[in-house]
């Protein structure tokens, strides 16, 4: 059975909101380190990935969190399942550091290989190297470089790389350590506005003036909410599709929940197709909710915070 709205393409998986780290930049912001659900649930994650695999011609895996390899069980055993179902893209994002223990660090990155993990990306900035020491992170970036088919360094950048500040030149001498490993450097991981970085890194970016007619589809990372090519499922098992959670793999099956997928019948969502975000600050109104739209950086941080607002409402109408 073909579903209407999704085309899926891509599955990320967020291992865990548990943190080696507590980068200025991370986008997660104060949900790090917290929630009951420490892990995603392994047995359910690994039943998801083997359903929309048969569903859907899936080209990408991607784990990342928080930092991923404070459960490396879970991610091998995803990875190990996307590989049997022949997905050709299997990402990792991690900052490399998980233990101080060399034996421990090695056997991680050979049992990544052994579960199929073919491209790293190492987080590696003036941000995490604030909290994270870099020499057991430059011994995971050798040993993945001798297993993992790709490896790269993934700097994270004030507003882009060639900008002078104090931020960016830390990082170009960290990643200065890692020359001798001759290894990749990814690039155009720029800091979007959300999360800490709204809190500590403001001060070097400018207010955009917003296009609130603008919809899914049409901002950075994101697909339209009625051709959804792009899959997120959290460490409690919400299923999430851009900010709206769309149902929940620990309570139902994920076939159900992409076969049931009607954008059409969420008046949040219904309201962004067909009259963009602009239409969703004019719905939030008539609901006695209103904010100031010159404190955004973006109009996808203007429909999270609205979305969330008007689901706090909803739910407390409900009690």
């Amino acid at each position: 059975m073909v579903m209407k709205y999704i085309n899926l393409k891509r599955i990320e998986f967020v291992i865990t909101y548990h943190c080696t780290g507590r980068c200025k930049h991370c986008s997660v912001g104060d949900a790090i380190n917290k929630g009951k659900d420490h892990c995603i649930r392994k047995d359910k994650a690994v039943e998801a990935i083997e359903t929309l695999a048969r569903l859907y011609d899936i080209e990408s895996v991607m784990t990342f969190g928080g930092e991923p390899l404070l459960y490396p069980d879970v991610v091998c055993a995803i990875h190990k399942k996307a590989k049997e179902c022949g997905i050709e893209k299997r990402q990792l994002i991690t900052n490399g550091y998980f233990s101080k223990g060399r034996a421990k660090i090695i056997k991680t990155v050979s049992d990544l290989c052994q579960a199929g993990v073919n491209d790293i990306l190492l987080s590696v900035d003036s941000f995490h190297q604030e909290r994270i020491p870099i020499e057991p992170v430059y011994v995971f970036a050798k040993a993945a470089l001798s297993r993992i088919h790709r490896v790269r360094l993934h700097p994270a950048w004030v507003v882009d790389q060639a900008q002078i500040n104090r931020y960016n030149q830390d990082t170009q001498e960290i990643l200065d350590r890692f020359s001798d490993l001759n290894i990749e450097i990814s690039h155009g991981n720029n800091i979007f506005m959300a999360g800490n970085a709204v809190k500590y890194l403001s001060d070097f970016y400018k207010k955009p003036e917003l296009d609130l007619s603008i919809s899914c589809g049409e901002m950075p990372y994101t697909s339209p909410l009625d051709d959804v090519t792009t899959l997120s499922i959290e460490p409690d098992g919400s299923v999430v599709i851009c900010c709206f959670n769309i149902g929940n793999i620990y309570t139902e099956d994920i076939e159900t929940i992409v076969k049931k997928y009607d954008p059409y019948k969420n008046t949040y969502m219904k309201t962004i197709l067909e009259s963009g975000i602009r239409g969703l600050v004019d719905y939030a109104r008539t609901k006695g909710i209103t904010i100031d739209i010159e404190k955004f950086y973006s109009a996808c941080e203007v429909c999270r915070t609205l979305v969330s607002r008007l689901s706090k409402q909803s739910y407390l109408e409900m009690d």
